[in-house]
């Protein structure tokens, strides 16, 4: 799902949200208390009908967004203004603040959460002073809400996180799957900077499964994953492509240096002891290069996957540049 699209999505829930609040809270605090001023009835139905128009451009998909900065203000603005001309109920209303920070977290938008947390706090504060209103409970609400803050952005890093792990690491080898490898190659391409692409396949691995068993190949596999990590750079990304087969993306690298990376790998990889055990294996590399062979992922991988297939043809455990 593209990142616009989850922001969307995100946006939907909120005014979902936003509107269930109004219509399940606003009628019951009405109900409870007869002796409210008008002008809150008022911001009710200014605020009801706030929440059923973003909801309603969400629901039937229309071109006109509130953009989010702006529906944080007034949300946050509706609350003050209920809290001031609500002063019995100040520490109640002023836990409708937790709804916009919680949302901004959970969206891992640090520098939004933290900013909204401290409009809040200062609305409540100048509301405070403005109403006579004791300072004490107000600081413990203050207190409260920069704690939940920081609580829910922690939660948000850590869910993140594991989605991330989950959604984009190959579960043996801990190395990068398919999936951000296909991303991270359009990407580049997209952005017009210059990479070379490395396929790396293990010859005769079938062979090493038969033999040996699978519990073999896994730690051949996971063997080949670290190693790769260990001779790359942190902005390269190293993938398994599938099988046997790892890609590694080397942004801003030419075709001779990577041949270079690529032999210091397969070197290091056929002399390591667990390698050696197996004199079978053997380590096939073809290489190609963005913009020089080709204007398209497609064209890229195809052009390193002829140049493995070469490898191969040449009697295995070769690298070759396209």
């Amino acid at each position: 799902m593209s990142l616009a699209k989850r922001t969307n999505n995100n946006n939907f829930i909120l005014a979902f949200l936003r509107l269930m609040v109004c219509i399940l809270f606003l009628p019951c605090f009405f109900l409870i208390d007869r002796q409210l001023p008008p002008l809150l009835y008022l911001l009710g139905l200014i605020l009801l009908i706030y929440a059923l128009l973003i909801f309603l451009t969400y629901q039937l998909d229309t071109f006109f967004y509130l953009p989010e900065p702006l529906t944080v203000f007034l949300d946050l603005l509706f609350i003050s203004l209920f809290i001031y001309h609500a002063q019995h109920y100040f520490l109640v209303f002023s836990l409708f603040f937790t709804f916009p920070i919680v949302a901004l977290a959970f969206q891992n938008k640090t520098k939004s959460t933290y900013f909204t947390t401290l409009l809040a706090c200062t609305s409540l504060i100048l509301i405070s002073k403005k109403q006579g209103l004791i300072l004490q409970p107000i600081l413990t609400q203050i207190i409260i809400l920069l704690i939940l803050a920081c609580f829910a952005l922690t939660l948000s890093r850590n869910f993140h996180q594991s989605c991330f792990i989950l959604a984009n690491l190959d579960t043996l080898t801990k190395v990068h799957n398919r999936r951000f490898f296909n991303q991270n190659l359009h990407l580049l391409i997209k952005r017009n900077i210059p990479f070379s692409l490395i396929l790396l396949d293990l010859d005769n691995f079938k062979q090493l499964n038969d033999l040996a068993g699978h519990h073999a190949g896994d730690q051949i596999l996971k063997l080949t994953a670290q190693l790769m990590k260990k001779f790359t750079r942190n902005s390269d990304i190293v993938a398994r492509y599938g099988g046997d087969e790892f890609a590694i993306i080397l942004p801003k690298t030419n075709k001779e240096k990577s041949k270079l990376i690529a032999t210091r790998i397969r070197n290091n990889i056929i002399v390591h002891p667990q390698i050696i055990a197996y004199p079978s294996l053997g380590i096939s590399v073809g290489i190609a290069a963005f913009p020089q062979d080709g204007q398209s992922a497609e064209t890229i991988i195809q052009k390193a996957d002829e140049a493995l297939y070469t490898a191969k043809a040449r009697g295995k455990n070769y690298v070759y540049t396209c």
